[in-house]
């Protein structure tokens, strides 16, 4: 009986070693989702998390990120990382190791315990990485980009001159369908900025050209117009605000003084 007992035990603590064993991981899913837990693999295309007790199966095409380390990636990270969506083959995956090294490559698999993790670097070459050398691996390397495509609109903003005249910041797409659009722009009490703006947008449907309107505006001068935020201005013009300051207009040719200090945005209206 004593024999018996002491074998069990054995037997518990060795199964208690193995899940221990297991590698931390969290995974970034291409929407944006975020799920940790014991990183595990059996081959094929999927990888899987023991979450709670409980393993879950995620195949590769929805992961954007397998990190090791915690941390927000940085801009300059992100940006060496291909914006395709198709990258060649050994440039499908990026591995980013503790000290900061890039390496590119396919991931080819991870150990069963997720502690090892194997990647082709070459046509002809292999390389082995453990695990905890390793912060982040880039699955999807474009769904990376755009999951964090603020940290990049931010380093892009604190790029732009905010004193005197503001540079160019090159050509903004105002989409017609949301309420307002960042520009990633920042400006101080006192900044001269100047606009040059083209493009139509349909705000009604059908084919009156009083339906259609430039950044000028529409030509349907009986539209009501009291609840607009710059009631002044013909329906469809495009407008601006600094944060949540009060909108103002902006037609092809704008240039304007500002009287307080933040950030840009632009709506379609």
């Amino acid at each position: 009986m004593i024999r018996r007992i002491l074998v069990t035990g054995a037997m518990t603590a060795c199964l208690g070693a193995a899940v221990l064993a297991q590698q931390s991981a969290t995974f970034v899913l291409t929407n944006g989702e975020r799920i940790s837990g014991a990183l595990s693999y059996r081959g094929g295309n999927d990888f899987i998390l023991n979450v709670n007790g409980r393993e879950r199966s995620f195949p590769q095409s929805d992961i954007a990120i397998v990190e090791f380390a915690e941390g927000t990636p940085s801009a300059t990270e992100l940006n060496q990382l291909p914006s395709s969506d198709r990258p060649s083959e050994l440039e499908r995956n990026v591995v980013v190791l503790n000290d900061g090294t890039l390496v590119r490559g396919k991931v080819y698999k991870f150990s069963p315990d997720g502690r090892m993790v194997t990647i082709n670097t070459t046509s002809t070459e292999r390389r082995e990485f453990p695990s905890d050398t390793v912060a982040r691996i880039y699955m999807g390397p474009a769904a990376a980009r755009r999951v964090y495509n603020h940290v990049l609109n931010t380093a892009k903003a604190a790029e732009t001159p905010t004193t005197g005249i503001v540079a160019s910041a090159g050509e903004l797409t105002v989409p017609a369908n949301q309420p307002w659009t960042d520009t990633g722009i920042s400006v101080k009490k006192g900044d001269r900025i100047s606009f040059s703006t083209r493009g139509q947008a349909q705000i009604a449907q059908g084919s009156n050209p009083e339906f259609t309107a430039t950044p000028d505006g529409s030509g349907g001068r009986n539209t009501p117009r009291f609840n607009y935020p710059v009631p002044a201005m013909a329906p469809g013009g495009l407008i601006a605000r600094v944060d949540n300051g009060a909108p103002f207009p902006i037609d092809r040719r704008t240039q304007r003084s500002h009287r307080r200090a933040g950030r840009r945005s632009l709506p379609a209206r």
